[in-house]
């Protein structure tokens, strides 16, 4: 843009020179011609300052086709190139950063080749100018006189044109260097906008995948609370079903166990009763006696039986007291049970009143039959009544400790002991019982010993506290009460374990088919008032002398007593069975 007013000066000295060296002869024509060359010139210069005015590339393009070699040709070419690569580099910077460079960079290289192919061909125009220079110069030897009057009229209008030129020239050029640089500084701000557009979508699709993935982080944690809510919600059910069973069970066992005692304190009760009235018989057979010493052992054995009842009664205060501690805690656990632990406690309170009535009554009787042995005192056989008295006790101890223990050295013991005792034949009977019991059991256990020889018995918990020896009690005294074990062997398998389940449900508790230790209590209880019971039957079929009662007749109990096991020896009296 600089070679601007430099291209129009020359140019307009090559039209001046070319004026100027025309032939004398032609002057008019000439003068003529340089007229229409002047009106020419002026609307060509109309022209390019109407197009040069603005940036529209039509009109550079419409400029050089009305006016291929006019005097500003060269500066409309450079012109069109520079708006065209103005836009070229307008569309490559809206495409990409790496784009807009590499059009930056053809722009300018284009503009370089442009300018530099315009300076050579200024050179080349300055070097035809001076080679016509110096040809006009020759010819303007020739027609200096005419050229110069021509000249002297053209020189002024020349200056005006050139003066009008350089100023629009200048005036262009100011024009062109504020519009590449404005659009310099346009392309700079395309360029930070692409940019700052470019570092937007990034940072919007970043926001966009963090926010994706924070929504499936919370939708993968909702999931997994509304996984672990249901999971809370199922152990929640199963633990109030598993409480409100265990709270069943516990209610049925306390019932049971109350029910139990009731039983059993009403029992005592009515042996407490029973011994009132026996003692009164005691009282009238000592009379009879004429023994000081054997009222003496009556004495003594009614004191042990008044022992033996305040006892009762005192481990029925205890229990009464044990179960009006379960029932506080119960009552602590869930109101539930509460209403049912006060019932309790209210009714054990009753049983220990009623116990402790039976207590005194007892210790009433006792001292009615101190009172009746002193009248009684004197006889001259005592001590040996006394002594058969004492015997026959001692016989049926033993005889009661063999039935309990159940084993075959037991009896053999008792029959070696009393070789012609009461309870001989009933000690052999027993015997040879056991004997064939045997029998098949080590024949089973032969054929199992490989087995049992490595297979140990899984220990629960609940009978941790028995050992082998407990364990095939336990089974005979299943077998005895009915629920046959097919075997003692001390090995709980899926018959004894039946078997127990069957005693527990029977009994009132759950049929877990284990034993925990006050269910084996019961359980010998049970045996041992069973074993008695057969005994007494045995005993009684033999000798024909009584008639066992199973329980109450119109009330009271009827029938022969023994000391020790509820009946009296021989001498008549109640029969007290217990559980009743």
């Amino acid at each position: 843009m600089g070679s601007g007013p430099l291209a129009r000066s020359v140019l307009a000295s090559l039209l001046g020179l070319s004026l100027a060296g025309l032939p004398a002869a032609g002057f008019a024509q000439s003068t003529q011609e340089n007229t229409s060359a002047g009106k020419r010139w002026e609307e060509e210069f109309s022209f390019w300052q109407k197009a040069s005015s603005g940036n529209d590339l039509t009109q550079y393009e419409r400029y050089l086709k009305q006016y291929p070699t006019g005097t500003f040709a060269s500066m409309a070419r450079l012109r069109i190139a520079e708006l065209q690569a103005a836009a070229k580099t307008k569309d490559a910077q809206a495409a990409t950063d790496d784009a807009a460079a590499k059009a930056n960079a053809e722009d300018t290289a284009a503009a370089e080749k442009a300018k530099a192919a315009e300076e050579a061909r200024k050179a080349e125009d300055a070097r035809k100018a001076d080679e016509a220079r110096k040809a006009a110069e020759a010819e303007k030897a020739k027609a200096d006189e005419a050229a110069r009057k021509a000249a002297e009229a053209k020189k002024a209008a020349d200056e005006a044109a050139r003066l009008k030129a350089e100023a629009e020239a200048k005036k262009a050029e100011e024009e062109a260097a504020a519009r590449k640089l404005a659009e310099e500084k346009a392309a700079a701000a395309e360029k930070a906008k692409a940019e700052a557009a470019a570092a937007e979508k990034a940072r919007a699709e970043e926001a966009a995948r963090l926010k994706a993935e924070a929504e499936k982080k919370e939708a993968a944690a909702r999931k997994l609370a509304e996984e672990q809510a249901a999971e809370a919600e199922r152990l929640k059910a199963q633990a109030q079903a598993a409480a409100d069973k265990a709270k069943a069970e516990e209610a049925a066992r306390l019932k049971a166990e109350a029910d139990r005692r009731k039983a059993e304190e009403a029992a005592a009760a009515e042996k407490a009763r029973a011994e009132q009235e026996a003692t009164a018989r005691r009282e009238a057979e000592a009379k009879r006696l004429e023994a000081e010493k054997a009222a003496a052992a009556e004495k003594a054995r009614i004191e042990q039986e008044a022992a033996a009842a305040r006892k009762l009664a005192d481990e029925k205060a205890a229990e009464v007291e044990r179960l009006k501690a379960e029932a506080a805690k119960a009552a602590a656990d869930a109101e539930a049970k509460a209403a049912e632990a006060a019932r309790l406690a209210k009714e054990a309170e009753k049983r220990a009143q009623e116990a402790a009535a039976a207590r005194k009554q007892a210790e009433g009787g006792a001292a009615a039959a101190n009172a009746g042995k002193a009248e009684a005192a004197g006889g001259q056989n005592g001590d040996i009544a006394a002594r058969k008295v004492e015997d026959a006790r001692r016989e049926e101890e033993t005889f009661q400790k063999a039935v309990l223990d159940g084993s075959e050295k037991a009896f053999r013991d008792y029959i070696a002991a009393y070789p012609n005792g009461r309870f001989l034949a009933d000690a052999r009977e027993r015997l040879a019982a056991l004997s064939k019991a045997k029998r098949p059991e080590t024949d089973t256990a032969t054929m199992d010993t490989e087995r049992k020889a490595v297979e140990q018995p899984v220990v629960d918990p609940r009978e941790a506290y028995m050992d082998r020896s407990l364990r095939a009690q336990a089974q005979r005294w299943l077998s005895a009460l009915g629920y046959n074990t097919y075997g003692a062997d001390g090995v709980f398998g899926p018959r004894t374990r039946a078997a127990i389940s069957a005693w527990q449900g029977a009994s009132g508790y759950r049929a877990s088919g284990y034993l925990t230790r006050q269910q084996y209590r019961v359980l010998r209880e049970a045996a041992q008032y069973a074993e008695a019971r057969q005994t007494r039957q045995r005993r009684y079929q033999r000798q024909r002398e009584y008639d066992v009662l199973e329980g109450p007749v119109d009330g009271y109990y009827d029938g022969p007593y023994y000391r020790d096991d509820g009946y009296y020896n021989r001498r008549g009296g109640v029969v007290i069975i217990p559980g009743y």
